[in-house]
């Protein structure tokens, strides 16, 4: 154990549990079938020996959180914290006497705090969606009726595809069609007009691309996807 905080909440096990819970309900899920999931999820956590405290002091509090709090993991977490068994790993780990008083005056407020029903239920928090193109390429058409362009989609900050789009923007009419995309980021790939109705893709030959179309069409103006592997 690198530092020595007696917080119940400061604990990576407690975290991973505790998070892992509300990433659930925020997303409407109901608590008892959240915390069937968590247990079945992380069950070689809540089986291991220097975990399953920490994991069941997690999902304590989450549950009483959301007034959902089981009889079955209270009575658990009541009887580790009323027999020294968290003590005792604490004792195995290398803690000193004060570090284990103040740990034991966490427990205690720890279970006084779940042994008293929440007024409210913790509010639902609806989860984050932020959505974002970079833009790799964009390239006109000699033509200029159309442009061909590569993005790269992130979705909370986390990278989701490759993509790319041949777009028709005229007085007239305007409108689109997907290329290809694939889920491989960083990857080598690049495009030029050879003429009007010729695309070339030149490509790292090891992407796995979930689509490749090899023409495209929009109201008369037809043409050919070409892909060179480098």
């Amino acid at each position: 154990m690198g530092t020595w905080s007696t917080k119940i909440t400061d604990n990576d096990t407690f975290q991973d549990i505790y998070q892992s819970f509300f990433d659930l309900y925020n997303q409407g899920q109901n608590p008892v079938d959240i915390s069937k999931t968590i247990q079945e999820d992380y069950n070689e956590m809540f089986e291991d020996y220097d975990d399953r405290n920490n994991c069941l002091f997690g999902l304590a509090q989450a549950q009483w959180e959301t007034k959902f709090l089981d009889s079955e993991i209270y009575n658990q977490v009541k009887n580790i914290i009323e027999n020294g068994n968290d003590l005792d790993i604490w004792k195995g780990l290398g803690a000193d006497k004060k570090t284990l008083e103040n740990r034991q005056k966490e427990l205690e407020k720890f279970l006084k705090q779940i042994s008293t029903v929440k007024e409210k239920p913790k509010r639902r928090v609806r989860p984050k969606f932020e959505y974002n193109e970079v833009r790799l390429l964009t390239l006109v058409a000699p033509d200029e009726k159309k442009y061909f362009e590569i993005n790269e989609i992130y979705v909370n900050g986390k990278y989701e595809n490759t993509s790319s789009m041949i777009t028709w923007a005229r007085e007239d009419v305007s409108g689109g069609g997907s290329i290809f995309y694939f889920y491989e980021k960083g990857k080598f790939i690049t495009a030029s007009w050879l003429d009007n109705q010729t695309l070339e893709i030149r490509h790292d030959k090891t992407i796995l691309f979930t689509k490749k179309e090899k023409s495209f069409y929009f109201c008369g103006d037809q043409g050919v996807v070409k892909y060179i592997e480098e």
